[in-house]
């Protein structure tokens, strides 16, 4: 009995195989037609690149050529005498045209005529080869500036001409005229470049077409003069259809299905040129070529009776060795998980506050004697340390954060000593990777405040730190710290902007970065160590803080983060920050910096005028008119630096006039330090402390 139910059984399970191994060979089928038509198209698509490589290899070629032309002040004979000099392949030539009174072009060819020997003239009566207005089509900044194909008025052969403007001598009355300089490609030899896999696709074809349907090249079995003509020939197509053909064929790459002049089913694979206006790719390929399957039943008889005897005697250790397998891999995974979160955790943003501890550790070793130096040191050890316990417990307290348990502990703090501890943390990196760092701030009129500050410090921190890190080397990196009219009278409005010109995000991942251990998905992003936690923290402190954050990213190009927060102001009063009446010049190429700078001598009681360079800096500061108290002078300006403009105003003004020169090098001042600098001038003629940044 248990004999026959096994029989059975297994002859029921035969069954169910062999009608699963037939459902499976109807939807294999399907599948790899499908698999066979993204392949096709997928290399259709790839063709763009093949193509655009060579389009934009032959304009680079026509450009040097332009640059040297332009470089060299050169005539027309001269100019077609250097590119026929350069010419290395027979089937290439050249032209350079000016435009004639009657909007036609003449000028000159590298070749003559075969029934004109020696007679280099050529003329284009049509012009439409450049699609539109020969000034427009030049003026477009495509890549590749190339013209439909056409006939050459030289020796009569389809070709495409790479063009470029340039500006050649009038032999006789010396005037630069605007001409254009043309690279003639004959249409064959652009055919040739192609590479096709037809080892793959044995009875694949590729042409050439451009937005109206006309052949660039054309494989065999296009017919017809044009594309469009070609498939309203062959397939029944109203007016609607065809013009939904043409935006298809003109839009996204893919592919369409239709009939040859043969009656076959035919897959037509499409893709944009994208380093030109309009030309597109057209591949075809039969529905047979890629419907061509073979399955050898016999085989599939012969592996389906030994998987059923196979399960027949081993089912029970099968089992049993599979429930052994999963749970010892679910531990393992388990561990593993549990490893690498542990490990990634702790790595991410303990590694800024312990560059900062050993630099500036090394940097009280090297001061020793230094006292003061010293002190300053310990006191940024102080704060980093302060930060990494602070991330430490963060990174402990994870599940805190994510049950929205994490508690406020608000004290009075200044908000300038603030805005110094995020350049001396950050200090260390920027300095490593050479970025552009600029850490500017606006109207902070109110020093004091009431929040949790080691809280807002590590929402600065955390952004600031991953712009650097994601950052470049020679990239840049902008802070912007601004205070603006709280709500209520016993409050501000921080706003805290983060600009950074490093990898970017995908809109996938910007739905997403706040959830805990994200990361952006980048071949680069695998040599920067990090959790993923902390734009889960800082978003999870802002929303406990009543703020509110902001982010803009493109892949390639930067992000930037805007936070804003409604901050309680404290009870303690602003030090006394009021300058004497007196009237100051201040100079810089960084219009920010300028603007910042100015508003900040108006708050402290000062009138501030202003300078882009060092020339209109000497220029004010001498006019007898000015009279300035002060002279404010940044130490690197491309025209004239600040020591030369400083040494041109003293021997203009003499002693009399104290002159500050700064720099964007060192660590930010505060307001009450600009004071102490600008009242300290009237003892020294000229001095130059550490930068100051508005």
């Amino acid at each position: 009995m248990k004999k026959s139910l096994m029989i059975l059984g297994n002859l029921l399970i035969i069954i169910a195989i062999m009608a699963f191994i037939t459902l499976y060979v109807g939807n294999e089928r399907k599948r790899m037609i499908t698999s066979k038509t993204e392949a096709f198209e997928n290399m259709t698509a790839a063709m763009e690149s093949v193509t655009t490589n060579y389009l934009v290899g032959e304009q680079q070629v026509c450009n040097s050529w332009a640059g040297y032309i332009n470089a060299n002040d050169m005539t027309a004979e001269e100019a077609i005498a250097f590119v026929r000099d350069s010419l290395s392949d027979s089937d290439v030539s050249a032209h350079i045209l000016l435009l004639t009174e009657d909007q036609g072009l003449s000028g000159l060819s590298t070749d003559f005529r075969a029934s004109d020997a020696g007679n280099y003239a050529v003329t284009y009566r049509n012009i439409s080869i450049f699609g539109g207005s020969l000034e427009e089509f030049l003026r477009e900044n495509g890549t590749v500036k190339v013209t439909r194909a056409y006939t050459n008025p030289v020796n009569a052969i389809q070709s495409i001409a790479f063009c470029c403007p340039i500006t050649v001598r009038d032999a006789q009355d010396g005037a630069q005229r605007p001409a254009v300089l043309l690279r003639i490609i004959p249409v064959s030899a652009f055919e040739q470049k192609w590479a096709f896999p037809t080892e793959d696709y044995k009875n694949a074809e590729i042409s050439l077409i451009d937005a109206a349907g006309d052949y660039i090249i054309k494989g065999r079995s296009f017919k017809n003069s044009n594309f469009y003509e070609f498939y309203q020939s062959y397939n029944a197509a109203s007016p609607a259809a065809l013009d939904s053909l043409k935006q298809s064929v003109s839009g996204a790459p893919g592919g369409i299905e239709m009939n040859d002049s043969a009656g076959r089913r035919c897959l037509i694979g499409h893709t944009r040129v994208n380093s030109t206006d309009d030309w597109i790719i057209v591949t075809l390929i039969p529905m047979a070529e890629l419907s061509q399957t073979v399955m050898n039943w016999t085989l599939v008889g012969i592996v389906t009776a030994g998987l059923l005897l196979l399960l027949a005697f081993n089912l029970m250790n099968l089992i049993q060795l599979n429930r052994q397998l999963k749970e010892s891999a679910a531990a393992a995974d388990q561990a593993n998980h549990a490893k690498t979160d542990f490990l990634s955790t702790m790595s991410h943003d303990i590694r800024t506050p312990m560059n900062a501890i050993i630099g500036l550790t090394a940097i009280a070793s090297k001061n020793i004697d230094d006292r003061e130096s010293v002190r300053e040191s310990l006191r940024k050890i102080n704060l980093a340390s302060n930060h990494l316990v602070t991330l430490i417990n963060d990174i402990l307290d994870i599940s805190k954060v994510e049950s929205g348990k994490l508690n406020l502990n608000p004290i009075t703090f200044s908000i300038v000593e603030c805005s110094q501890n995020l350049v001396n943390i950050s200090y260390p990196m920027v300095k490593e990777k050479n970025i552009d760092f600029n850490f500017r701030v606006h109207h902070l009129d109110r020093e004091y405040l009431y929040a949790d500050q080691l809280r807002m410090n590590q929402i600065f921190i955390n952004l600031l730190t991953n712009a650097i890190k994601y950052t470049e080397p020679g990239g840049q990196v902008n802070v912007d710290l601004g205070e603006e009219p709280g709500e209520t009278e016993k409050s501000v409005r921080l706003t805290y902007k983060v600009a950074d010109t490093g990898m970017g995000m995908t809109p996938e991942f910007m739905a997403r970065m706040y959830q805990p251990f994200s990361r952006q998905t980048d071949s680069r992003v695998n040599t920067i160590q990090g959790t993923g936690l902390g734009l889960a923290i800082t978003k999870q402190m802002i929303d406990l803080m009543h703020g509110a954050i902001d982010c803009q990213s493109e892949v390639g190009k930067g992000t930037t983060f805007t936070v804003t927060l409604d901050i309680p102001l404290a009870d303690k009063l602003l030090d006394d920050m009021v300058l004497p009446p007196m009237r100051v010049l201040l100079a810089d190429d960084d219009a920010v910096l300028l603007e910042t700078g100015r508003d900040t001598l108006i708050s402290i009681g000062a009138e501030a005028d202003t300078a882009c360079s060092g020339a209109e800096a000497v220029r004010m500061a001498t006019d007898q008119a000015n009279r300035y108290q002060a002279v404010i002078l940044d130490w690197k300006m491309p025209d004239m630096d600040g020591i030369e403009a400083a040494r041109r105003i003293r021997a203009q003004v003499g002693e009399d006039v104290p002159i500050l020169l700064i720099s964007a090098t060192g660590p930010i001042w505060r307001t009450r330090r600009r004071k102490r600098a600008l009242t300290a001038l009237s003892a020294s003629p000229c001095s130059a402390p550490p930068s100051m940044i508005a």
